[in-house]
């Protein structure tokens, strides 16, 4: 790849204070190391060493660039590449603080993964001070806001100088552990012992800052079986109040002993041509055959829980693993924090939706008892109504037989059984006639509930808010 033409400023910065000397006051940092190694891939420097032993000095062609700054005719400084959750910072405040980008499907890898992306906007401390992102979902897009952090303003921990040494006069139980459980070594024989001080470092460390540390246990497989993996189990095990972390200490290049030496006693004398092997690889030779020597320690492997985070901490070509120690525990109280943050958050959403709920509760309540008057009220007029029509039909049929015993009475009023039929008949007219008495609106008489629900708009009960009609579903 073509080199750049032109160094940042941050880059002059750094190729100035390699020329001094590289003095520590200066540089604190954490990528000056970086910024180093890609001045020496230009040519510009020379690293060496690793560690609290690391140097570097500039080349001749790095004072010449550094005399051409300082020259007649400098060369323009190039901007340095804005990352992509700095330019997402920028795009929110662009669009007033409320921004709007589609939101990426489940378990899909394609597009923008924007919640991630504000997590380490936040993380990397690229929002302003005094604001926080915050990310919802908004019918099928998501809504990024700047608002106020209210104190919540996200603050890395500080980096604390962790020492691995050279000699350990007694180990901690947790190195002794993993250096006894030599089936689990992930580690060649000839990292062994370094490995060993690694874990014994980090598990003093982790109880010098009121943590506690024990070496790693099997767990149960699909079967109920106990079993041992480096990606489920890890080799370290760190509890910090609520919060549990594994760690992992591999080199690149090396199996698991134990399983591949299992293998390797088991298949040692099968075919490569074997019918029930073809399809494999049969193991062979020492399961470090192929280490490296670079080691790797995973934090949490295997897990999703903090997506986006750094999870792997690894010796490079400008360090070594032991200097990342320091970055582990800082990641380490970073988690802590991040989580006590989001149980906080998810606090807050809680008691905001109980608010919520208990305001929609009261509101149902009110407007089901609204429902309950107005459906008493017409269940009473539709009663009295069917009482006026009765009352009505009554009157009427009391004066039709009137009519009919007069006319009757005319003509045939000479035969006794006549006169005594329309006797009796007149008697009942008066037992039906509503008139016989002043008539009065009638009381509301006991009704079901299933009486009132009729009365009560679709979705309401007539047993309480809380409840749904029960109309069309009788097998309540």
């Amino acid at each position: 790849m073509a080199q750049r033409k032109t160094l940042t400023e941050k880059q002059v910065e750094i190729l100035r204070w390699i020329a001094n000397g590289c003095p520590h006051s200066v540089m604190q940092d954490d990528f000056h190391r970086i910024s180093a190694a890609a001045l020496r891939n230009r040519g510009f420097v020379q690293t060496s060493g690793h560690g609290a032993s690391w140097t570097a000095k500039i080349t001749a062609a790095g004072n010449e660039y550094l005399a051409a700054v300082d020259g007649p005719n400098p060369p323009a400084p190039r901007e340095a590449n804005i990352s992509v959750t700095e330019q997402l910072v920028t795009d929110v405040i662009a669009a007033d603080g409320i921004l709007k980008v589609p939101r990426r499907g489940w378990c899909s890898r394609d597009g923008i993964d924007y919640e991630n992306r504000a997590r380490l906007a936040t993380r990397h401390g690229k929002v302003p001070d005094g604001k926080r992102l915050t990310v919802a979902v908004v019918e099928r897009e998501l809504e990024i806001r700047l608002e106020d952090a209210s104190g919540r303003s996200y603050k890395r921990a500080a980096l604390q100088d962790v020492q691995v040494p050279e000699r350990v006069a007694r180990y901690h139980s947790a190195a002794r552990h993993f250096r006894g459980q030599v089936d689990r070594h992930e580690i060649s024989r000839t990292q062994l012992q370094r490995a060993v001080r690694i874990i014994d470092t980090i598990a003093k460390e982790a109880e010098r800052r009121g943590w506690t540390v024990e070496g790693s246990s099997t767990s149960k497989n699909g079967y109920g079986r106990e079993s041992w993996t480096g990606t489920k189990d890890g080799h370290l095990m760190i509890e910090t109040d609520e919060h549990w972390f594994r760690l992992r200490l591999q080199e690149k290049g090396v199996h698991t002993r134990g399983p591949w030496e299992e293998e390797v006693h088991r298949y040692r004398n099968v075919s490569r041509d074997s019918l029930v092997y073809r399809d494999r690889q049969i193991p062979r030779g020492p399961y470090d055959a192929d280490a490296t020597g670079q080691l790797v320690l995973e934090l949490n492997p295997g897990g999703h829980v903090y997506g986006g985070r750094q999870s792997c901490f690894t010796d490079r070509q400008s360090w070594s693993l032991e200097d990342r120690l320091p970055h582990l525990f800082r990641e380490i109280e970073d988690r802590i924090v991040e989580a006590q943050h989001d149980a906080e958050d998810r606090r807050a959403a809680a008691e905001r939706a109980a608010e919520v709920a208990k305001g929609e509760a009261e509101q149902r309540k009110r407007t089901w008892l609204g429902f309950m008057d107005r459906a008493a009220d017409q269940l009473l007029e539709d009663q009295r109504a069917a009482n006026l029509r009765r009352q009505t039909d009554a009157w009427h049929e009391a004066e039709r037989i009137h009519q009919y015993c007069d006319a009757a009475e005319a003509t045939h009023g000479s035969s006794d059984e006549t006169i005594r039929w329309l006797g009796w008949a007149r008697e009942f007219a008066l037992r039906l006639d509503p008139l016989k008495e002043a008539p009065t609106a009638p009381e509301l008489l006991e009704v079901t509930l299933e009486e009132l629900e009729q009365y009560l708009p679709a979705g309401w009960s007539a047993l309480g808010p809380e409840h749904r009609e029960r109309r069309g579903n009788r097998g309540w």
